[in-house]
């Protein structure tokens, strides 16, 4: 590839110095490979429509986001079960803690799976372990504090599970399925009287 001066004098002579290419060399001057690039020297090539030659690029580089680190493929779920929840008058709670798994087969993207998390709000802290079962299914055993005779309900895909807490604070859901879930929990008439709205906590993937 090689940079020219087009219609200006080609002799060689240099007519002043300081730009490299023995005159004042603008835009509209330059050749690549022998053809002139045909841009003026006030045009920015950035403002110019793309081309197929762009898109080329452009598919080139999703092609190698999508091989070298691929969208997990829970994420379209837990980015729904984030926006469904926003329709809930309720407190958010935020994710203070996990310990998480790693698995995936060799050579694919690795999925982390929660096993002990922490969420806090306002008003509420919660504590959930996360047992796999052999069936693939998970146990899942949940502290909430102050969480006496709260109900808690599990959003998992398009099932909702429900449990009771007990006096404690302390829930359970038993053979839950494997994949994206987020809690819930619902003050009751026997529940502290400072909790007034229902507690959401971000989705997980289980």
């Amino acid at each position: 590839m090689t940079a020219s001066r087009g219609n200006s004098d080609r002799s060689g002579a240099a007519s002043s110095a300081g730009d490299g290419f023995g005159g004042d060399l603008g835009l509209s001057d330059l050749e690549v490979d022998g053809f002139p690039i045909g841009l003026d020297d006030d045009t920015d090539p950035a403002a110019e429509p793309m081309d197929r030659a762009d898109l080329r690029i452009l598919a080139d580089l999703l092609a190698i986001y999508d091989t070298v680190d691929p969208m997990p493929e829970m994420l379209p779920d837990l980015v729904l079960f984030g926006l469904d929840a926003h329709n809930l008058d309720a407190e958010y709670a935020r994710l203070v803690e996990s310990e998480l798994a790693v698995s995936g087969a060799s050579g694919t993207r690795s999925v982390e799976h929660a096993r002990r998390v922490t969420f806090a709000s306002d008003s509420l802290t919660v504590m959930v372990v996360v047992n796999p079962q052999r069936d693939g299914s998970v146990r899942l055993d949940g502290w909430a504090a102050p969480g006496g005779r709260l109900h808690a309900e599990l959003r998992v895909g398009d099932h909702t599970l429900t449990a009771e807490c007990d006096e404690s604070g302390r829930f359970v859901f038993d053979a839950v399925p494997a994949g994206p879930a987020q809690l819930v929990l619902h003050p009751t008439l026997d529940s502290d009287p400072s909790l007034t709205l229902p507690v959401v906590t971000p989705a997980v993937h289980l």
